[in-house]
């Protein structure tokens, strides 16, 4: 991939990254577009970053026995009037009337659509199913702040669970809290799991997860925090409004659970930052390599830097090769700021030495390594 192919534009910002909020930073690394107040549209590195969250979710959302669909985003008004929410929601409920007059909603959550859509094929059976999706949620929000930390669209993971039993329901509630715990772990983050108001959702009880950080509003174990993923046993809350039964004609047990993938975004963005920019983790960042190549004009660079980024590539590792005709100067200064792992400056000296300027993106730490050394060099890192 090159550098001259991604969305990035940036000199219009602030040069002084300590002078830059979270989000303005963020911004500059061209990570996400404000649209307007509270929405925002994903550039090109961004969503690579955001993809990072969403693959250690899907991996432990199927690992908990959850298979991936994708619901409509524009719901049905009746399905929320069947479960008593159109009211209850309130103002945050983004609503619209289509031109017969029909009033439909923006889905803020899917508990009404997910059990149609199961009432539909598996009513009256004894069934055990969960079902997940990546989608963007939208909540009319009074005040929106931090960027993606509370917005009016943002992406969400939100999964259901069908059972004939409460034992099944409960194996399935405990499965997806596992699977969360994973998650929090893979990506680096200590989550505090406390009991959850259940709010709008409704049901028998929640468990909120959250992370100690200053840009939550919230408190758990006596600090500042982020609630980040929230677990609901909904009982029969949906069933019985929707009219959703087992073989028995009992009303099947219910559960849904979100994580606030914009939100993880975020939080992630925020740890892995420092007076440069941002840094990449091997769980969270855009490429694990970016060549910096100075002087592109020149055929000899080209070269070098092509050879280089198979034999990168041939060891697994992704790569941003910098084409761009800009300053030096601002090739490092990038490359330091859009959460890549690795930095490899390829240069006429380093092609003449056959030794390249390989630099940790964390610990700012720098080795000169041969060309061919250079592929195993950062694979041992990645």
């Amino acid at each position: 991939m090159k550098f001259s192919q991604q969305f990035f534009s940036n000199s219009f910002f602030e040069q002084d990254n300590t002078k830059l909020e979270l989000t303005d930073l963020a911004r500059k690394a061209c990570f996400f577009h404000q649209d307007a107040a509270g929405l925002y549209s994903w550039m090109s590195l961004g969503l690579r970053a955001q993809r990072c969250v969403e693959r250690v979710v899907r991996d432990e959302m199927e690992r908990a026995g959850f298979c991936e669909v994708q619901m409509s985003l524009l719901q049905d008004a009746d399905l929320w009037r069947q479960s008593g929410r159109l009211d209850i929601y309130g103002d945050e409920l983004m609503r619209l009337t289509n031109r017969a007059g029909r009033l439909f909603c923006l889905g803020a959550t899917c508990e009404e659509l997910a059990a149609n859509m199961v009432r539909t094929h598996y009513n009256r059976t004894d069934l055990s199913l969960g079902l997940y999706q990546f989608g963007n949620k939208y909540r009319d929000e009074l005040r929106t702040r931090g960027g993606l930390v509370r917005a009016r669209e943002f992406i969400m993971k939100d999964a259901y669970a069908f059972h004939a039993t409460d034992d099944g329901a409960r194996a399935a509630y405990e499965a997806v809290r596992d699977a969360y715990r994973r998650i929090f772990g893979r990506l680096g983050l200590d989550a505090i799991a406390k009991s959850g108001d259940n709010g709008e959702i409704g049901g028998r009880s929640s468990e909120e997860f959250h992370v100690v950080s200053e840009l939550g509003e919230d408190e758990a174990d006596g600090r500042r925090s982020l609630e980040c993923a929230h677990i609901f046993d909904l009982g029969d809350r949906y069933s019985k409004a929707l009219g959703l039964v087992n073989a028995k004609g009992e009303f099947v047990r219910m559960g849904c659970f979100g994580v606030g993938i914009s939100r993880l975004v975020m939080l992630l963005l925020d740890r892995q930052r420092d007076g440069r920019g941002f840094w990449g983790s091997d769980a969270f960042n855009t490429f694990d390599v970016v060549l910096t190549v100075i002087d592109w004009e020149r055929q000899a660079c080209q070269d070098a830097a092509q050879r280089l980024q198979r034999d990168l590539q041939a060891a697994g590792i992704s790569v941003l090769v910098d084409d761009r005709l800009v300053q030096a100067g601002k090739k490092l200064a990038d490359a330091e700021l859009i959460a890549c792992r690795q930095r490899v400056v390829v240069s006429r000296k380093a092609i003449a030495s056959g030794r390249f300027e390989w630099m940790d993106r964390r610990t700012l730490a720098c080795e000169s390594v041969s060309a061919e050394d250079l592929a195993g060099h950062c694979a041992r890192r990645h």
